[in-house]
C-alpha cells in the first residue's frame, strides 16, 4: 500500500516544483480519499489509495516535463494552490482515478491537471476541464479511443504542405492505433448522455473527403485514399 514515505521518495526524485506538488497533492488527497472511502472496507480503501499514488505519479512526472520546458512557472504553481477552482479539478480527478485500476486513465486524468496549470481561471478550458475529468472517469477504453478518433477526424489538421506521398504516410502513421477499432452504436450513444459527443446515425460522411480536407489549403482533393488500409478499416 502506497504511504507519505513513498510520495516524498518521488517528490525528491522529481524535484522542484512537481515533487512540491506531489506532497502536496498526496497530503490532500489522504483527507479526500478518507472523506470519499472511510466507510468502505480495509481492502476498497488500500486499491483506493494505491490508484490514486500512481496518479500522483503521472501528474508529478507531467509538472516535471512542463517544467523542464518553462511551460510552467513554480510562481504560477504556487498561485494553482490557493485557486479553489484548480483545487476542486485536483480533487475530482484524484478522487476520479482512485476509483479505477486502469493505467490509461491515471494517464488522462494526469494530462488535464497538468495542462489546467499552464490555462487561467476562468478560462474556457478551466471551465470544461471538471466536465473532462468526470468524461474520463466514466467512459471505457473503447468509448475514450472513439473520442480519440473523432478528434483526430475532425480536428486535427497539418501545420505545413507535405506531398502526396508524405500526406499518405502521415495518415496512415496517425491513424494505425485505430485500425482494429469496431464502432458500436451504444458506445455513441454513451458519449452523448454524458454530453462528449453528438450522433446521427442517418448521416453519412466521406472519410475520403474529409482526409481531402485535413491538407494545408485542401490541396490533397484530387487524392481518393480509398486504397489505404485505414480507409477500409473506419469509412463506417
Amino acid at each position: 500500500m502506497p504511504d507519505p514515505i513513498s510520495i516524498i521518495a518521488l517528490g525528491a526524485a522529481v524535484g522542484g516544483a512537481a515533487g512540491k506538488l506531489a506532497e502536496k497533492t498526496w497530503d490532500s488527497g489522504q483527507r479526500w480519499l478518507q472523506e470519499r472511502f472511510g466507510s468502505h472496507s480495509q481492502a476498497v480503501q488500500e486499491k483506493a489509495r494505491r490508484n490514486a499514488s500512481r496518479f500522483i505519479e503521472h501528474l508529478a512526472q507531467r509538472v516535471e516535463i512542463l517544467e523542464k520546458d518553462a511551460a510552467l512557472q513554480e510562481k504560477k504553481l504556487q498561485e494553482a494552490y490557493t485557486e479553489p477552482q484548480f483545487s476542486a479539478l485536483l480533487q475530482k480527478s484524484l478522487l476520479n482515478a482512485a476509483q479505477t485500476d486502469d493505467a490509461i486513465k491515471h494517464i488522462l486524468l494526469a494530462e488535464l491537471v497538468a495542462a489546467r496549470l499552464t490555462n487561467e481561471t476562468e478560462t474556457t478550458f478551466s471551465l470544461a476541464s471538471q466536465l473532462a475529468s468526470d468524461a474520463i472517469a466514466h467512459s471505457t477504453k473503447r468509448q475514450l479511443q472513439l473520442m480519440a478518433l473523432c478528434c483526430f477526424i475532425d480536428e486535427v489538421r497539418l501545420k505545413w504542405q507535405l506531398s502526396v506521398s508524405e500526406y499518405r504516410l502521415w495518415i496512415q502513421h496517425y491513424f494505425n492505433p485505430f485500425e482494429d477499432f469496431e464502432f458500436n452504436d451504444k458506445d455513441a450513444w454513451h458519449l452523448v448522455a454524458i454530453a462528449c459527443a453528438s450522433y446521427d446515425p442517418a448521416c453519412e460522411r466521406s472519410l475520403s473527403m474529409l482526409f481531402q480536407m485535413k491538407g494545408v489549403g485542401h490541396v490533397y482533393q484530387e487524392e481518393d485514399f480509398s486504397d489505404l488500409v485505414e480507409f477500409e478499416c473506419l469509412q463506417m
